[in-house]
């Protein structure tokens, strides 16, 4: 039996159990061969001159852990029950706990499109990982479809290992993506004081001043892109197919209009050897499904999370969630609520509520965030929350 079961060895996950693990026998389960979660993957620069190394903090937050926390990696879990106490069951065996943290994280979403099965496409994650964990080159030039936060950060870190990145463009509009210039417009604008170009630092003034000045903005963006972040950015045009025989050899783009209605006869190729399909992030959430928690669709979280409190609790007795499952944030943040839900665990309500105060603030000050109205939509979760509490009552 133990006192508390965390199941992600992530961020979140790790926190919580470097907390834990001086009072309690702790148990942190993750089906990945390496614990770190997307920290593994994570290199880059917060402000001139200073890093957010995330492979440097994930073996710190190992090291901090091994001697006092029980780990089992390449361990999936397939089941949780509770009946007082938590049983949860994975390819290890079955484990006992009178607590339970889910810090499960998320997923990449990726649209698919015609040649997406060729030797030489993969996730933005799967090259982030690849080139920052693996120490191995995803390519030699690449072409990155989708245009978030989460695909500009990496080509980025691309960039830092010399990888060429030849161009970012967006998918091509289907029913499970419909990602048009103007979405693209608004989130290099998000990242504006991140994007040296005059025509971002153009739109981010006008962010300030007034939205419905964006259209116009839109039209006067250059047809060809332009260069931001150091990245060759084009948001009038989509990439419609991925060409190779065996492999990766290119990709045809379409151009398009300030709508995203695409031009006829307006096509090129793009000569690449990989190309990193982006369309963001979801939450892990069938954990809590496991549990029949209830869960809350938030577009600005990312997608489906389980209803929790602000101090990490949920419904059930003695359950928790952390990081990327409660929506999708940094690392930073995800860290900061894994110590909170281990505050809570512990009784600890001084230390949870200055671990609070400290999320609110990374919030605040976070450079990149991964959707827009995230403050909207965190608060709307916790008028959920106490909403099911008069319920209850």
């Amino acid at each position: 039996m133990f006192d508390t079961i965390i199941i992600g060895a992530g961020p979140a996950g790790l926190s919580a159990a470097r907390i834990l693990q001086h009072k309690q026998k702790v148990l942190v389960l993750d089906e990945y061969f390496h614990a770190g979660g997307r920290l593994l993957g994570q290199l880059y620069e917060e402000e001139k001159g200073k890093w957010w190394n995330g492979l440097e903090v994930a073996e710190q937050l190992i090291r901090d852990t091994q001697d006092n926390t029980e780990t089992r990696l390449r361990t999936s879990v397939y089941n949780v029950e509770v009946d007082g106490t938590y049983t949860v069951y994975t390819t290890s065996g079955i484990f006992e706990s009178r607590h339970l943290i889910i810090a499960t994280g998320a997923r990449e979403k990726s649209t698919p499109l015609p040649g997406w099965d060729l030797p030489g496409v993969m996730t933005v994650g799967a090259a982030q990982v690849l080139t920052n964990f693996s120490r191995v080159r995803p390519g030699n030039k690449g072409v990155i479809v989708g245009i978030n936060p989460l695909s500009m950060v990496i080509a980025m870190e691309l960039g830092y290992a010399d990888i060429e990145v030849a161009k970012i463009c967006l998918p091509p509009e289907n029913l499970i993506n419909g990602q048009q210039p103007e979405d693209a417009f608004e989130t290099l604008v998000s990242l504006g004081s991140s994007a040296p170009s005059r025509v971002i630092s153009f739109g981010t003034g006008l962010a300030e001043k007034a939205k419905p000045l964006h259209p116009a903005a839109l039209r006067l963006f250059p047809k060809k892109g332009v260069r931001a972040m150091g990245l060759p950015i084009s948001i009038k045009e989509k990439i419609i197919r991925i060409n190779g025989t065996e492999k990766v050899e290119s990709v045809t783009v379409q151009k398009t209009d300030s709508r995203g209605k695409t031009l006829a006869g307006k096509t090129r190729e793009i000569k690449c050897d990989f190309v990193c399909i982006s369309d963001g992030l979801a939450p892990l959430s069938e954990i809590g499904s496991l549990l029949n928690l209830k869960h809350v669709y938030s577009e600005s979280l990312g997608g489906y999370v389980p209803l929790h409190s602000e101090m990490m609790e949920t419904e059930l007795p003695n359950l928790y969630v952390a990081g990327n499952v409660t929506g999708i944030e940094n690392a930073k943040v995800a860290m900061h609520q894994g110590q909170l839900a281990a505050h809570k665990i512990l009784c600890d309500e001084d230390a949870a509520k200055r671990t609070l105060a400290n999320i609110n603030k990374e919030r605040k000050n976070a450079k990149v965030k991964f959707h827009k109205d995230l403050l909207q939509g965190r608060e709307t979760i916790e008028i959920m929350w106490k909403e099911l509490g008069k319920e209850k009552v």
